[in-house]
């Protein structure tokens, strides 16, 4: 892929939109930063601890747990970012993230993000925020639901086998 095919990719996504010229196209310029996977190749697997950020920047992928390989629990389209956490944190990888087709990302290591100016360090803190907030909303979304289902279940199951159950979590 060539350094204008590359920089073409990320032009397309809103991260890379926010920064400056001269810092995108040094980003373009490392080829070793464009990764390419093939269908059900893993990107990312549970357990690792490597540390880098990646950005999907052409097909999809899905996120899923080793305990239960067969459930998804995320679809991922171009303009991802996933692995934000491990780099945070520097913990364990939590899941795998798997090619659902031929896929491009761009990894950003920790030495990247300390060569960043500082324009293009406010852009990644305000993308890793983004990314944090949106999850968290995700999360809500799904401990409602799952409040909703235990409801339910009380309701269908009699109120003396959910006695004692604190609502207010």
């Amino acid at each position: 892929m060539t350094k204008q095919e590359r920089l073409k990719l990320m032009e397309e996504i809103q991260f890379f939109k926010d920064i400056e010229g001269q810092e995108l196209d040094k980003m373009a310029e490392n080829e070793d930063n464009f990764l390419h996977y093939k269908e059900g190749d893993y990107i990312i697997q549970q357990g690792e601890t490597d540390t880098p950020i990646y950005i999907l920047l052409k097909g999809k992928a899905i996120v899923t747990r080793n305990q239960n390989p067969n459930s998804e629990l995320a679809k991922l389209k171009y303009g991802a970012v996933f692995g934000t956490v491990s780099m945070t944190e520097n913990a364990l990888r939590q899941t795998n993230v798997i090619a659902r087709n031929d896929v491009v990302v761009f990894r950003i290591e920790k030495s990247m993000v300390q060569s960043f100016d500082a324009g293009t360090n406010k852009v990644f803190c305000r993308l890793r925020k983004g990314v944090l907030i949106e999850r968290l909303e995700g999360l809500t979304l799904v401990v409602a639901d799952l409040k909703a289902e235990i409801a339910l279940l009380t309701i269908e199951g009699g109120e003396e086998e959910n006695a004692g159950f604190d609502w207010d979590l």
